[in-house]
């Protein structure tokens, strides 16, 4: 099941006794996990009913389950980071990947077979970090016993409603492509996300709405966005913006390689738009070929329709030529980026001659 399944449960108060919490996105299942906590103890005995074990052995997990719970219906046995779980480390761990008699043999007496009979009084929450292991012995155990419980990255329309949801708790409201922007400008995850928005939310306390003008003076940019802002003020020829904005990314750090990789798949985008839209593609259809929100293909296409299709045939080249260049040696690391970046807003600039002419 997918988290949203797992909150339906919730909600009705239909807890199982087993699950898997596995999956990228970590604060959705550090929020599940405490929501279920929630949900499970509610007595003053609960902390005597909780038990978090990091990767134990199988006695040590089935004795925790047969130990009944005070003063509640049902006790809580939480198992993080299990080897059993997780990647192949040793040879053991390989050989128990494998369906043979002697792996069976091996989980006759242990966790494997024991789930079967786990007890009503027990929930048992495996978790792990990304995604378990699915060839794992103990995870095919799980998943035919139904225990799975996915938490994947949001896609763009279900991080947009959540974003929307979290910004109702601090009584503000946030529309679509603001959400949009956002997600855009921060990323796609969740505890990065949760921080800005309240972040976000003391700074436009008592406005009622959140703006695009509010996001851009307090967020903190993701490295992605910023790449994407500097490569868009390239291309709209905004030296004045560019340079700095260039400048102060190598101060922080960041490669010239990485910065004319990116550029050169922003020029390939620019050219791909082009093309499209030159086929009166939607927009809807370039964002799905590009693979980026609506909003952001507006802004792509604004951009490329400065340019000819020559044009941005010429400048997606000039990019792929200089990072090959420099991976082959032939020219320095030091001053590519501030080479290529200079002879793409020249590009610009005479591409803005040749409209006026």
């Amino acid at each position: 099941m997918d988290f949203q399944e797992f909150y339906q449960h919730l909600k009705k108060g239909t807890i199982a006794r087993l699950y898997l919490f596995e999956g990228e996105e970590e604060y959705g299942k550090e929020s599940a996990l405490a929501d279920l906590k929630k949900a499970l103890l509610k007595g003053p005995m609960a902390m005597m009913n909780e038990s978090v074990l990091v990767n134990p052995d199988d006695s040590e997990v089935i004795a925790v389950c047969e130990t009944l719970p005070i003063m509640e219906e049902r006790r809580l046995v939480v198992i993080k980071d299990s080897q059993q779980l997780m990647g192949r480390a040793a040879k053991a761990a390989s050989e128990e990947d494998e369906d043979t008699p002697a792996a069976s043999a091996r989980g006759k007496d242990g966790l494997v077979t024991y789930l079967d009979r786990l007890p009503d009084t027990v929930c048992l929450v495996f978790f792990v970090r990304g995604k378990a292991n699915g060839a794992k012995r103990l995870y095919k155990k799980i998943k035919d016993l139904g225990g799975i419980v996915n938490f994947d990255i949001l896609d763009q329309n279900r991080l947009t409603r959540w974003v929307e949801r979290e910004f109702a708790n601090f009584e503000l409201k946030i529309d679509r492509q603001t959400a949009e922007h956002l997600v855009f400008a921060v990323g796609k995850e969740l505890l990065t996300l949760k921080s800005e928005i309240a972040k976000i939310a003391a700074f436009t306390h008592g406005k009622g709405a959140v703006t695009q003008q509010d996001i851009d003076a307090i967020a903190t940019f993701s490295v992605e966005y910023r790449v994407f802002d500097l490569s868009d003020k390239v291309a709209d020829g905004r030296a004045a913006e560019a340079l700095p904005l260039m400048n102060e990314m190598l101060k922080g750090g960041e490669s010239r390689l990485m910065l004319l990789a990116l550029l050169q798949r922003h020029y390939r985008q620019l050219l791909f738009a082009r093309i499209m839209t030159q086929d009166r593609a939607s927009q809807a259809a370039i964002a799905s070929e590009l693979g980026v929100p609506g909003f952001v293909v507006r802004r792509i296409v604004n951009s490329a329709m400065g340019y000819s299709i020559d044009q941005l045939k010429s400048a997606y080249k000039q990019c792929i030529n200089q990072e090959y260049l420099v991976k082959s040696g032939q020219i320095a690391e030091e001053g590519s980026l501030e080479q290529l970046v200079l002879g793409l807003i020249a590009l610009k600039k005479e591409s803005a001659g040749q409209r006026h002419a």
